[in-house]
C-alpha cells in the first residue's frame, strides 16, 4: 500500500508540474511548518495538487466547491487528522495529501 501511495504521489508531483520534485521527501510535519510560515506557497501547492487529481479523475470535488475552498479544507484535514496520526505525520507530505483528498472527496463507484 505504501509503495502504491508513493508511486501515485510521484506521478501526481509530475502531473502538477509544481516546484515540488517527485522525489520530495518532506514529512507532513515539515510541510505543515512550511504552511505556517508561507501560507500562500502552501495554498498554491495544495491547489495545484487538487487540480491535477481532479483533472485526472482521481477525486470528485463537488461542483459548488472551488479549488481554493477545497485547498483550505484539505489543509484543515492535514493539520487535524494527519497531524494526529503519527504514521501520516512522519510520512511524506505527498502520501498525506493523497490520503486527505481520497478521504475528503472520493469518487463514488458506479453500481
Amino acid at each position: 500500500m505504501k509503495l502504491i501511495l508513493a508511486a501515485t504521489a510521484a506521478m501526481m508531483a509530475v502531473l502538477i508540474g509544481s516546484g515540488a520534485a517527485a522525489t520530495d521527501t518532506r514529512t507532513l510535519a515539515q510541510f505543515i511548518l512550511v504552511c505556517n510560515s508561507s501560507p500562500r506557497s502552501c495554498h498554491t501547492n495544495l491547489t495545484d495538487y487538487l487540480r491535477a487529481a481532479k483533472d485526472q479523475g482521481f477525486i470528485c470535488l463537488p461542483e459548488d466547491l472551488s479549488l481554493d475552498e477545497a485547498a483550505d479544507q484539505e489543509l484543515g484535514w492535514l493539520r487535524r487528522d494527519g497531524g494526529a496520526d503519527d504514521a501520516l505525520n512522519q510520512g511524506t507530505a505527498e502520501d498525506a495529501q493523497w490520503v486527505a483528498i481520497n478521504k475528503l472527496w472520493p469518487c463514488k463507484k458506479q453500481e
